[in-house]
């Protein structure tokens, strides 16, 4: 069975520019309509992947809660992956054996970029990421991930500076740019639905071209976290083998990638039940 897996995150859709869309929260008054964009995404994706001839789709819900696709909307033989605690963090479901490639939709650039909503996983618990000293947006770590479990990157959506930064880690991929960013949180771009059948059309090339070249790092990998706060620093050092940088900033040297991004995952989203700390 030809599988294609799908790393949904939010900030990169059309239309979204501010936190309002980001959340369904009492004052996040926008998210409703921006779950929506996001699910029209997802759909063009999975139809360009079925009229290309694949089997299934897997989707991995890689924003906040990880409760925003529809699941209702989603067309048949796609299987959603929702909700938090998970190891792979938004790549969970591209280990399945039978996935040929990834795409990555909705995505924004790292820390260090001005893009829309910048961020690195999660604003609430770190200032920054690097991987043996490069500075880690989503797509970077995301796509080493990837590398290492033999799937390439084909597709790459989000802000100009998303996909700039997919230049390091996804050279012949296709990149669409769904908007422009014009700020940290203003952007421009067309009508959501006019995107979503641009996108299904980009899709499309992705697919019927020959699978690119997988993104592959040396380990083994350094990972450096800066928190948000000292404390969080200071407890992640209970855990072994991790070093204190400074008052903000851990590190921590793992063998492969799969126990970098598990370490992110607990990282970012320990609590005494698991949920997320937005």
């Amino acid at each position: 069975m030809r599988k294609l897996f799908i790393s949904a995150d939010l900030e990169g859709c059309a239309a979204v520019s501010a936190p309002t869309a980001l959340m369904p929260d009492r004052w996040a008054w926008e998210w409703s309509s921006a779950r929506r964009w996001m699910t029209q995404e997802v759909c063009a994706a999975a139809e360009a992947a079925f009229d290309a001839n694949y089997d299934e789709v897997i989707v991995a819900d890689g924003h906040g809660n990880a409760h925003n696709i529809e699941p209702d909307l989603l067309p048949e033989n796609v299987r959603l992956i929702r909700s938090w605690p998970r190891p792979l963090v938004q790549m969970q479901g591209a280990e399945d054996p039978e996935v040929e490639a990834c795409v990555f939709l909705g995505y924004h650039a790292g820390t260090d970029s001005p893009g829309i909503l910048s961020h690195s996983y999660s604003g609430a618990a770190f200032r920054s990421a690097r991987l043996n000293g490069e500075i880690c947006s989503e797509g970077y770590l995301n796509a080493a991930l990837a590398g290492e479990l033999g799937k390439s990157v084909v597709f790459v959506s989000g802000d100009q500076f998303t996909i700039d930064d997919a230049r390091r880690y996804a050279p012949d991929a296709v990149g669409f740019v769904s908007k422009q960013a014009l700020g940290w949180r203003t952007q421009m771009s067309l009508p959501p639905k006019q995107v979503a059948r641009q996108l299904k059309d980009a899709v499309s090339r992705a697919l019927s071209a020959p699978l690119p070249k997988r993104f592959l790092l040396n380990g083994p990998y350094c990972l450096e976290l800066e928190m948000t706060t000292p404390v969080a620093a200071e407890m992640l050092t209970y855990l072994p083998n991790v070093e204190r940088r400074s008052s903000h900033s851990i590190s921590i040297t793992l063998n492969n990638l799969t126990a970098v991004m598990r370490f992110v995952s607990f990282a970012m989203i320990y609590s005494p039940n698991g949920v997320l700390p937005l």
